[in-house]
């Protein structure tokens, strides 16, 4: 029952807030239509797109009525793919009007709601840019921007996952995220030690400067 949803939502809330904890990333919007997807599973609200968007609505108001922002992910949806982004680059081949009326459906529904922010996906969405995953591309958080009116905060998925790093690095995929429109950039933890961590902040803001002073990334973003 959505009144389920919204009630464990708002007392998950309720939890985080407690801890001192003002953001979460989630819920899942992704309509997991792929059977054998390696990656969404349960974390999804199932695969029809309708009860997607009605738990998803739901549950994002009932954490915010706890003071806590929901991060809605992952945009523009990871639920029909075979590849798992944190170890590939997935790719999702459908048609325009299909991803209109099957991915973007739920992440309407959160918007609506409310959502203070959004998180992208390490996928291609074909429809929209033939090569740059929706983190990386610009093309993808211009859709959520201009077709879903989103004024929040675009957080990018883990830039460590493949689907981000593979072939250019952390500091590279910081960059582009920033570039494409991500707000706020998720660093996952090294499997190595604190000091690797602090190196690897270190990295990406020193690609981030390089980047405003070369052109290539406006001031403005930051």
């Amino acid at each position: 029952l959505p009144e389920l949803t919204h009630a464990v939502g708002r007392q998950i809330g309720a939890e985080l807030a407690s801890l001192g904890i003002t953001m979460t990333l989630a819920p899942v919007a992704d309509v997991n239509t792929r059977v054998d997807n390696p990656v969404i599973g349960t974390r999804s609200f199932g695969a029809d797109t309708g009860r997607v968007a009605t738990h998803v609505a739901a549950w994002t108001k009932g954490l915010q009525e706890s003071g806590v922002a929901a991060c809605v992910k992952h945009w523009p949806g990871h639920g029909d793919t075979d590849l798992d982004s944190h170890l590939d680059l997935p790719r999702v081949e459908v048609a325009e009007d299909v991803l209109a009326e099957r991915e973007v459906v739920p992440f309407r529904a959160a918007v609506k709601a409310g959502a203070a922010a959004v998180m992208t996906s390490h996928v291609v969405v074909s429809a929209w840019d033939p090569a740059a995953p929706a983190t990386l591309s610009r093309a993808a958080v211009d859709r959520l921007r201009a077709d879903l009116g989103f004024t929040g905060v675009v957080v990018s998925d883990a830039l460590d996952m493949a689907g981000a790093a593979a072939g250019r690095g952390i500091p590279e995929a910081a960059v582009l995220s920033l570039a494409a429109g991500c707000d706020l950039l998720c660093l996952g933890p090294s499997t190595g030690t604190d000091d690797d961590d602090v190196a690897l902040v270190g990295e990406v803001q020193a690609a981030i400067v390089r980047a405003v002073v070369d052109g290539r990334l406006a001031e403005r973003r930051l």
